[in-house]
């Protein structure tokens, strides 16, 4: 019994102790978020996995086949399932460690991505995130972009030359030619002193009380068990597009006939949870060639053994030049085979089984769709969501028709051997938007424009979940953007706006404050009148210690050496509440 009062001291201590912010997810918006706010306060970042190896901080192809190298394992319930018309379902496409699965390194996609950076310019994502605003946290990022490649391969060159709009893809690299990830550019070399990371940990459910999220719930993947770990501020989630939904869904929020169907108490009904999923959709046009593409340039065992390693060609970005189409659509030009049996790969040299046998360049059409996809969660936290995309509405197979025209008139500007026929069939790009969604209404959903989710205090969203756009683009600019401008508004005093008064309230009841304020003013107003919850508790936390104290004292010496041993354990994981 006195060893269980002991740790319960332990326990509570940590608890008061905590850290102003958790961080669900280290991913691209995580690294931002966790490492900006470490600049003024605590912050605890948690992620499913480490650092990313060091060779990750090579040239594209490198880093792209070490990925795929161990693309089939996974943790536990961190499996994506994919259904798309014209595929067949992939049934695992993971691994523990990182790769194109959501259970990833440090970093998260700009570790697995091909770094291309292009962006709309025209986005108008709601009040407050035009591009007017958004161009100065573009600017404020620590990842730029650069539209000089360190490598391009001739028949790109020759491409460029042909056709005159396209230009070569911006990319977030290195002048030596490697890539840069969110990890090396934010925790790395930022440092902040007052961020600590916990890695081998997997958020199972959100602890909220009183309609106040309070911290996480945790599996230790590589001790066992499970953990409860608190925040004194806020819980930031940013798991992505796949896995905030997720945890959102184990923790009682989403829609709530979902939930009920899971046999899951509802706790915040948002109908659109895991909804409204946006993913570019992409067709692969090809055209066989005498020239030397990079299937014959990357040495044995990837290319034949009569193919010498051309070394300088590992810095392609496989995509290497872009040519707008219509609205939401593009054409990028590959010096490269890309196989349309590899979807929803993006590893261009995982098409064919080695050593890779089609010598072609492709144009790879990418376009917006109006079909959109759907995330289906389980109540077993061990068990892999489900992403099912829709099939193409006829507007988008008109769409579609017209961008593979235009594609098939830009690849025939070079020399070739002809077209490689294949089935032309469109993918959904493993990248993806609009999950939880911002917005004003709570039915159409998940967060308010301050990246809160609806009902719930304390706990926000920040990543590509959130994104109301739709674009032919990669999704990564757009986080950092967010991230970037997500940390002002976490930081940012206690607001009043109009749309946290309950209904009808007369002005000067307003400027009163005769009515209570929503949850959301509530939270902001907390928030500003102490920035660390442990102050406004620590008078009777203080009576607490000192009394338990005292009474240690007087138990006598054997209970002191328990203690003493308990303290090391305690302190190493003083922000844990076991």
């Amino acid at each position: 019994m006195k060893g269980f009062a002991t740790l319960l001291v332990f326990s509570v201590a940590a608890g008061a102790v905590g850290y102003d912010y958790v961080v669900i997810g280290g991913g691209v918006a995580g690294s931002v978020v966790a490492t900006r706010l470490a600049a003024t306060h605590s912050v605890l970042l948690l992620n499913i996995a480490g650092p990313p190896p060091t060779r990750y901080n090579g040239p594209v192809m490198t880093s792209d086949e070490l990925i795929v190298k161990s693309n089939l394992s996974a943790t536990p319930g961190m499996l994506t399932r994919i259904h798309q018309p014209g595929y067949n379902p992939v049934p695992q496409f993971s691994t523990s460690d990182t790769g194109s699965s959501p259970a990833r390194y440090l970093g998260g996609s700009s570790i697995v991505g091909l770094s291309l950076f292009l962006y709309d310019m025209d986005k108008d994502w709601a009040p407050g995130w035009d591009w007017n605003i958004m161009q100065n946290y573009m600017l404020r990022s620590d990842i730029q972009p650069t539209h000089h490649p360190a490598y391009l391969h001739p028949l790109t060159k020759d491409f460029l030359n042909a056709v005159p709009e396209a230009k070569p893809t911006p990319l977030s690299q290195r002048p030596d030619g490697t890539k840069i990830s969110a990890y090396a550019a934010y925790i790395v070399n930022k440092n902040p002193q007052r961020l600590t990371i916990l890695e081998n940990v997997r958020a199972d459910r959100l602890i909220i009380e009183g309609g106040m999220c309070r911290g996480v719930y945790v599996r230790d993947l590589a001790k066992g068990g499970h953990r409860t770990i608190m925040a004194k501020n806020e819980v930031i989630v940013s798991a992505g597009y796949l896995f905030t939904p997720r945890l959102l869904f184990l923790s009682g929020i989403g829609d709530a006939k979902d939930l009920a169907n899971a046999d899951i108490e509802v706790v915040q009904d948002l109908p659109l949870v895991g909804k409204n999923l946006t993913a570019p959709r992409f067709t692969p046009i090809s055209w066989h060639t005498k020239t030397p593409t990079l299937s014959q340039m990357m040495g044995s065992p990837i290319s034949k053994a009569q193919h010498p390693a051309v070394p300088e060609a590992f810095q392609s970005a496989v995509a290497e030049a872009t040519v707008p189409l219509r609205k939401g659509s593009i054409a990028q030009f590959m010096p490269l085979y890309y196989s349309p049996s590899s979807a929803p790969l993006q590893y261009s040299l995982q098409g064919e089984p080695w050593p890779l046998e089609t010598n072609a360049f492709t144009v790879l059409v990418t376009m917006t769709t109006e079909a959109k996809g759907e995330i289906k969660f389980d109540r077993d936290p061990d068990v892999s969501p489900t992403i099912t995309h829709a099939p193409l509405t006829a507007s988008d197979e008109q769409r579609g028709d017209e961008a593979i025209r235009a594609a098939e008139q830009l690849g025939s500007r070079l020399p070739s051997e002809g077209r490689v026929k294949h089935t032309q069939d469109w993918s959904a790009v493993y990248d993806g938007r609009g999950t939880c969604r911002m917005g004003s209404d709570p039915r159409t959903s998940v967060v308010d424009t301050m990246l809160r989710v609806h009902g719930v205090r304390n706990l926000r969203i920040v990543d590509g979940s959130v994104l109301p756009s739709d674009t032919p683009y990669l999704a990564m600019p757009e986080v950092l953007m967010l991230a970037e401008r997500a940390v002002d508004l976490i930081v940012d005093v206690a607001t009043y706006a109009v749309k946290d008064l309950p209904p009808a309230t007369p002005l000067l009841a307003a400027v009163s404050g005769e009515h209570e304020p929503f949850p959301n003013m509530a939270m902001a107003g907390k928030r500003e009148r102490s920035s660390n919850m442990a102050t406004a508790i620590s008078p009777w936390m203080v009576a607490v210690f000192a009394a338990t104290g005292i009474f240690f004292l007087l138990t006598g010496s054997f209970v002191a050496t328990f203690v003493n041993d308990r303290k090391t354990q305690a302190e190493a994981d003083v922000y844990v509440q076991a």
